[in-house]
């Protein structure tokens, strides 16, 4: 392995047959330069003998690079084959069973190849049949929801009919708390269903979007205003930082439902007494904004989770799909962003999302 590296230093033409060649050029020439050397030292040299035996040797020369350059193909090939194969996946059709090292070279170039492309094709069918498994699972889910939303919508509109009690009290109070709990009950399970149905729809690309100019500051104050209850209940201070004329190029009815659920899941995870932020500010042609809190974070693990879909941390006693995230995801990627994800134990949560900016409307 030394006399290769020295060799490769060298820096020779042809790569590797280059080495081979300067091997043969050494083999052939010594002997000639030692006779020529014995020749001038006895005596006067015999210049037809000297031209002789120059003859045979460049003869030998080229004779011992046909034979190199033969000699090489097996290298050539499997090398080419891996070539091919990485750029095409082509399976070659190297000779197999030639006992030296050349051809067992051929022989396990060949039956790696074989074996990856085997198992290549087994992958691919394997994944085609876990992404049909979860379409198909999403679809039975989508179908389930649709069912249920039809019963649901009559137990909320008679739920809605006893609070409003148009045909006299309805006795003891309890039954009004009774009547409460149905209702909210029923609002949480609606919003459940809303969610699944509109994650099948964007997987299965259903989802519309109308892309125009969005004055992002009056969106973030509205999605603010919309959980100002819930975060009230929860003793979260949400903020809201955008500079005014801020422009991107979005669907305002997308963009509210994502700062809604990024906002949203910030005030759910964050804990009482945090704050959650909305901030945004313009980077190139691109507007970034960030929905971020001072909770307790999580770590890599937990943020892979977070980010599947019906992903659900464990530990944090709040209901839910587990779709808020990969809905906030595909709607941004929809409408031609980036998103992501930071978040470190004991540093908090950042949601970023980037927009193609756009100048304000006239």
């Amino acid at each position: 392995m030394n006399f290769y590296n020295l060799l490769s230093r060298m820096r020779l033409p042809f790569g590797y047959a280059g080495k081979f060649f300067l091997l043969s050029f050494l083999a052939t020439h010594l002997p000639l330069l030692a006779a020529l050397g014995v020749m001038l030292r006895d005596g006067e040299a015999d210049w037809k003998l000297v031209g002789v035996l120059l003859g045979a040797t460049l003869l030998g020369f080229a004779a011992a690079l046909a034979g190199i350059r033969a000699l090489l193909v097996p290298v050539r090939q499997s090398t080419e084959a891996l070539t091919a194969f990485a750029a095409t996946e082509a399976l070659p059709a190297l000779p197999i069973g030639m006992p030296d090292l050349a051809g067992r070279l051929m022989t396990a170039t060949q039956e790696t190849l074989t074996d990856l492309a085997t198992a290549l094709t087994a992958a691919r069918g394997a994944q085609r049949d876990a992404v049909e498994s979860v379409r198909r699972r999403e679809r039975a889910m989508a179908e389930v929801t649709h069912e249920l939303r039809t019963p649901l919508n009559a137990v909320l509109g008679f739920a809605e009919l006893l609070q409003m009690q148009p045909h006299g009290p309805l006795g003891h109070r309890l039954y009004a708390e009774f009547v409460e709990d149905i209702a909210q009950g029923g609002q949480h399970m609606l919003a459940l269903i809303e969610d699944v149905q509109r994650f099948t729809a964007l997987r299965e690309g259903k989802q519309t979007l109308d892309l125009l100019p969005v004055e992002l500051a009056t969106l973030t104050e509205r999605a603010a205003r919309l959980l100002r209850t819930e975060a009230a209940a929860r003793g979260v201070d949400v903020s809201v930082r955008i500079p005014p004329g801020l422009t991107a190029t979005a669907d305002a009815r997308s963009l509210l439902q994502v700062l809604l659920n990024l906002l949203g899941n910030a005030m759910k995870y964050a804990g009482r007494g945090a704050c959650a932020a909305i901030v945004a500010e313009r980077e190139g042609g691109e507007v970034t904004i960030r929905v971020s809190d001072d909770g307790p974070g999580m770590d890599a693990a937990q943020l892979r989770v977070a980010m599947e879909p019906f992903g659900r941390l464990g530990n944090t006693g709040e209901r839910g799909t587990g779709l808020g995230l990969p809905i906030a995801h595909a709607l941004v990627e929809l409408q031609g962003g980036r998103f992501a994800l930071e978040s470190a134990p004991g540093r908090g949560t950042t949601a970023r999302l980037t927009l193609p900016g756009a100048s304000p409307a006239a």
